[in-house]
């Protein structure tokens, strides 16, 4: 800030006395500002450059700095002439027989009548006010038998021509009070001035970034400002109408009706030049007083294209759907029938059922049937119907009113249905929801429109749904246990995906498939799967399908780390499949990187009769660090 300062502050002054005193208040004050010696013939020339290189504020003195504010279009800081200046002068003469002539301006000749009151000198008082007038008015008072003249700096330059007449010239010198103040003045401005800059650029990046029109009227109905939006609603530009009455350049526009009340009129369709435009009006309270109002406008269109920029946010919060059709691996017949079958269903809004066990990948086959459909642009909204109990079920699909329930979020929520609206939601697990949210479900199925929870409104939706489960739902059905016209409502075209077992071809290339990717995530440098290895996967039943693959594939990936995946980690694999087994198809994600680490390790030692340099060479790794990690899952030996 300090060079700011010093980039806009120059002291502009007439004698080397008062240029040395200028230098020393400034460095007192620890500022490096520009000072540089004027006379009257040179003032304006540079005080001009000066302000041409950016200086905004100039310190000078007496006429010069009246001389440079006429004319020059920067903040002039006047040194003021305190009582001391003219008493110090004429105190000198206070036994002064003769007459003086004070040669000066108005302010000037008005505080030495006041002083002479007390000192009663015979003063005589010759005023200009330009530097032109000057020779003039010495000549007058040498007419007048007056030897000894006292006044500003101008008389500078006329001092050695009155010397030469045996005339004295008595100037005025500042004194360092008032220099300083003057100084100090000046830099009081420059932050007043940065402070007028900051609030008005605040303002005009609010009015030229705004979408809305916006325009100010002050108390007495001027207009002061607008943005460029409104002047092309309005059709009329700022420097048209700037300055001149709301009421008789914008009349229609009715604000100046606003300075007279406090309540601000807000959403008021109103037509301008052809266009629908929604108008605010606001009075400007300052105080409790009205200081002006404010417009604020926005076309009805821009309204429309706000919405759907927040439905494109919901979108972006996760509600996407990032697989397709080339992301499903397999060139299986069953798999390319599923398929194709499914890209065809892409083509329609019908409900679909995508039945199959656990871990087909049914959640890739919906994300993939919305981004081949014409609703591809619209929110994916995925949610698993078995994760939540009904009442919090309900809530999530369907949204709450603000005050609905103890808990409920301020403002209310909006639910899953309206987040879809446009796009696709997929219901997973949907054979496992209760009875009772089968009938709400079905109502928003067959009537296209939801209820939050606690509001009486009905609020419309356009929702294509997708919807999976691992049961039978016809036997669901017939036990009783599932609504019949829910099933149907769901049913309108269904999609089987084929467990992995029936899909042995395909082993390979998701092996692979997956390895590239596991690598990548755990920073591993495993290249491929061996013979044996891959007829050993494709003998295995998969109970849990491409998700259990996925399992095994990254614990081999965890233990073998680089290099092909061969003979020495069979054993491992064919534990894994048996206690897969043995868990009754436990969820394969629930076993930790570590609980892996340790099995793998006490099979090797156990196969290795507890040697730890043979162990270590089956697992991959070296002795150390596999000593490192036998005392980190404290392993017993």
């Amino acid at each position: 800030m300090k060079d700011c300062i010093e980039n806009n502050i120059a002291i502009l002054l007439p004698y080397d006395e008062l240029i040395e005193l200028a230098k020393t208040i400034t460095q007192e004050l620890a500022i490096n500002i520009a000072i540089e010696k004027i006379v009257i013939d040179n003032a304006l020339a540079v005080a001009d450059a000066y302000r041409r290189r950016g200086v905004e504020i100039i310190v000078s003195r007496g006429n010069l700095a009246k001389a440079i504010a006429k004319n020059i279009d920067v903040e002039v800081i006047n040194i003021p002439f305190t009582g001391y200046e003219f008493f110090d002068v004429l105190f000198k003469y206070k036994d002064f027989n003769e007459p003086i002539g004070i040669i000066e301006g108005a302010d000037f000749i008005e505080g030495c009548r006041k002083i002479n009151e007390k000192l009663r000198l015979d003063l005589h008082y010759y005023q200009v006010d330009h530097v032109s007038e000057f020779e003039a008015k010495t000549q007058q008072a040498m007419a007048d038998g007056i030897e000894l003249f006292i006044g500003g700096s101008w008389g500078i330059e006329y001092q050695d021509g009155l010397k030469a007449r045996n005339i004295r010239y008595e100037m005025l010198h500042s004194q360092k009070p008032s220099v300083r103040q003057a100084i100090e003045s000046a830099i009081a401005v420059f932050y007043a001035k940065q402070r007028e800059k900051s609030r008005h650029q605040v303002l005009k990046t609010v009015l030229d970034y705004s979408q809305s029109g916006i325009l100010v009227i002050d108390q007495n109905d001027m207009i002061i400002n607008m943005n460029a939006v409104a002047e092309e609603l309005l059709k009329i530009q700022l420097k048209d109408c700037a300055g001149r009455h709301s009421k008789m350049v914008l009349p229609s526009l009715r604000l100046y009706d606003f300075l007279s009340c406090e309540d601000a009129e807000m959403e008021q369709m109103e037509a301008f030049f052809g266009v629908n435009v929604m108008v605010d009006r606001v009075p400007m309270l300052v105080n409790g007083e009205i200081k002006g109002a404010i417009a604020f406008m926005h076309r009805a269109s821009q309204i429309v294209n706000m919405e759907s920029s927040i439905r494109k946010e919901l979108v972006e919060r996760r509600l996407t759907a990032k697989y397709h059709f080339t992301n499903i691996i397999g060139n299986s017949q069953s798999v390319v029938t599923t398929i194709e079958l499914a890209q065809n269903f892409s083509g329609t809004d019908s409900t679909i059922l995508l039945t199959g066990e656990t871990g087909t990948g049914k959640e890739l086959f919906a994300q993939s049937i919305h981004n081949a459909s014409k609703r591809a642009q619209g929110p994916f909204v995925a949610i698993n119907c078995s994760a939540l109990p009904a009442n919090l079920l309900e809530s999530e699909l369907f949204g709450y009113r603000d005050g609905a329930f103890t808990g409920a979020k301020k403002g209310g929520k909006m639910g899953l249905f309206e987040l879809a609206h446009k796009g696709t939601i997929f219901l997973d697990e949907i054979g496992e929801i209760e009875k009772s949210m089968q009938a709400k479900l079905l109502r928003v199925l067959q009537e296209q429109e939801v209820m939050r929870i606690g509001d009486i409104r009905v609020i419309p939706v356009d929702v294509r749904v997708i919807a999976a489960t691992n049961r039978d739902l016809l036997d669901e059905m017939r036990q009783g246990r599932y609504r019949e016209d829910l099933y149907y409502r769901l049913n309108v075209l269904n999609l089987i995906l084929p467990p992995l077992r029936e899909r042995k071809g395909d082993i390979p290339i998701l092996m692979d498939s997956l390895r590239k990717r596991i690598n990548q995530k755990l920073d591993r440098r495993v290249e491929g799967f061996s013979k044996d290895v891959i007829q050993l996967f494709e003998q295995y039943s998969w109970p849990g399908n491409i998700r259990e693959l996925e399992n095994v594939v990254e614990k081999v990936i965890v233990i073998q780390q680089r290099g092909i995946v061969g003979e020495s980690m069979v054993s491992f694999i064919r534990n894994c499949f048996q206690r897969q087994l043995n868990d009754d198809l436990k969820d394969p994600f629930d076993q930790t990187l570590a609980a892996i680490e340790r099995q793998a390790i006490e099979m090797a030692l156990k196969r290795n009769d507890g040697n730890r340099t043979k162990a270590a060479l089956a697992l991959g790794i070296d002795r150390t660090t596999l000593v490192r990690k036998i005392k980190l899952l404290s392993i017993p030996l």
